[in-house]
């Protein structure tokens, strides 16, 4: 290691996340932070390399391997921030996809790292790195993307986004409601970078917890009359399958 360096700054990984910041810094600093997901973007590109950082200082084992796992859910944080970014029309899925696979690229380094870490004696290599999904020219680019209850929670911003309160983002009930459906979006697919059952469980616990208060959302807005019936129905239908899925399997039913 070069004495003039700290240590994270050797890793592969670093350099690459690093990289990724840079090119999602562009378009983030051109975003109104109106938009619930921007702010997320922005501080979840910072984790990621924080989180490598941290990991390389700690000198227990269990931590090092806990705060990988802060950061490759960072990574995933991201990529579901950018699949937002498209929905709203702030990116084109072309360039969106870029973004994506170079956030790929950095998931499967930092689980080659991690399992570098967790064998004795075993450094950092680029063969050892292993990959999170298959990606070719269409389609998913991270396994959380095939995943029924995020297809639903995208499905669920693109009918919120079609209406009123998903488009002005001009009062405190329409910023209060995106800021419930990114968090309903970024919780199941930062849940899903998670190594252990309890954390994922956890971030599904805060994505059901905001899939019941956009549902009183919802029927708030009926009374104000922002949404009609037909709407109400749409958007009640998709948030009861999201609870469903979200839900802990050991609930009351």
């Amino acid at each position: 290691m070069n004495e003039s360096q700290f240590p994270h700054e050797s890793l592969l990984v670093y350099n690459k996340a690093l990289a990724v910041f840079a090119d999602i810094q562009g378009p983030v600093s051109d975003w109104s932070k109106q938009h619930a997901f921007v702010d997320h973007l922005s501080r979840a590109s910072e984790s990621i390399l924080f989180n490598i950082a941290e990991a390389v200082r700690s000198r227990q084992h269990q931590s090092k391997l806990l705060t990988l796992d802060y950061s490759l859910g960072s990574v995933f944080e991201c990529a579901a921030c950018i699949d937002i970014a498209v929905l709203k029309g702030l990116l084109n899925s072309t360039v969106a996809d870029g973004k994506k696979k170079s956030l790929l690229e950095v998931c499967k380094m930092l689980i080659g790292l991690r399992n570098s870490w967790a064998i004795p004696h075993v450094a950092e290599e680029k063969e050892t790195y292993v990959a999170v999904s298959k990606s070719g020219t269409k389609g998913p680019v991270f396994h959380h993307e095939t995943l029924d209850m995020y297809t639903i929670a995208i499905a669920f911003y693109r009918w919120l986004i079609s209406t009123e309160p998903g488009k002005n983002l001009t009062s405190a009930f329409e910023k209060s409601t995106d800021a419930l459906a990114t968090r309903v979006v970024l919780n199941i697919a930062e849940g899903n970078g998670r190594y252990a059952e309890l954390s994922r469980q956890n971030f599904l616990d805060t994505a059901n917890a905001a899939t019941a208060k956009l549902a009183v959302t919802l029927d708030m807005g009926a009374s104000r009359c922002i949404w009609n019936a037909s709407e109400i129905a749409s958007g009640k239908h998709l948030l009861l399958r999201i609870g469903q899925m979200t839900a802990r399997k050991d609930y009351a039913t």
